[in-house]
């Protein structure tokens, strides 16, 4: 399996900034284990935190892209969603019922959740969440993972839960990330919405065009099929 782009010392590490004081490890631990032990097997677990990787867990502060989204079968394996990610310097962090992936750079995340809105048949619910992230860094089974802990998970889980089908869901700080430019580019042939607080976006939905197959009442009227 393709090692993420940390195990090579670039990718997302690259901008990280200093790990939390040595007196938040405790609780950094006690949070990744908590995660862990929802995933791993309980051998895979008690090999990390009671064996030799234990020493090898480090914690970095860094803003990513998080994305979420349902799982692209039988068009993408997980193996080939893990090259994906590491071709545009991200990675994938879970592989399950939910997609999440990691990237430093929003476009990137964005370019990801658009190639795989439109490669495959069904409409997924995606959502991109930018925000600063406590992010694991550890090795387990003999292979370089990392893990993004905190609210920043949950939250964009939700947001993907509650997207429309064939939607992309852009949080505040992806959008203003983003900026206009850049999802011009990006969002050819798709319907960008805007939610606004007043004069201030607070959140976006990028939706895309229906396969040819599907109803394009929608589209249609909008010159976009």
């Amino acid at each position: 399996m393709l090692r993420d782009p940390l195990s090579s010392g670039s990718g997302l590490a690259a901008d990280a900034e200093p790990a939390p004081p040595a007196d938040d490890r405790a609780a950094c631990l006690d949070l990744l284990s908590e995660e862990l032990l929802e995933e791993l097997p309980v051998d895979a677990w008690r090999q990390l935190f009671l064996g030799p990787g234990y020493d090898g867990i480090r914690f970095v502060q860094e803003t990513s892209t998080l994305v979420c989204c349902e799982p692209p079968t039988p068009e993408w394996s997980e193996t080939d969603l893990r090259t994906l990610a590491a071709r545009f310097g991200g990675c994938v962090e879970r592989y399950g019922a939910r997609i999440l992936l990691a990237f430093a750079r929003p476009r990137a995340a964005l370019e990801v959740a658009m190639l795989l809105q439109r490669t495959c048949p069904r409409r997924l619910r995606s959502a991109l969440f930018t925000a600063p992230c406590l992010t694991a860094c550890f090795e387990v089974g003999g292979e370089s993972r990392r893990l993004s802990l905190g609210d920043a998970p949950a939250t964009v889980r939700a947001c993907a839960d509650n997207a429309p089908p064939g939607s992309i869901h852009l949080c505040a700080a992806t959008w203003r990330a983003l900026g206009p430019a850049v999802l011009e580019r990006h969002t050819h042939g798709a319907l960008v919405t805007t939610e606004y607080q007043g004069d201030e976006v607070i959140s976006a939905f990028i939706t895309l065009a229906p396969p040819p197959r599907a109803d394009l009442s929608t589209f249609a009227g909008l010159g976009l099929v």
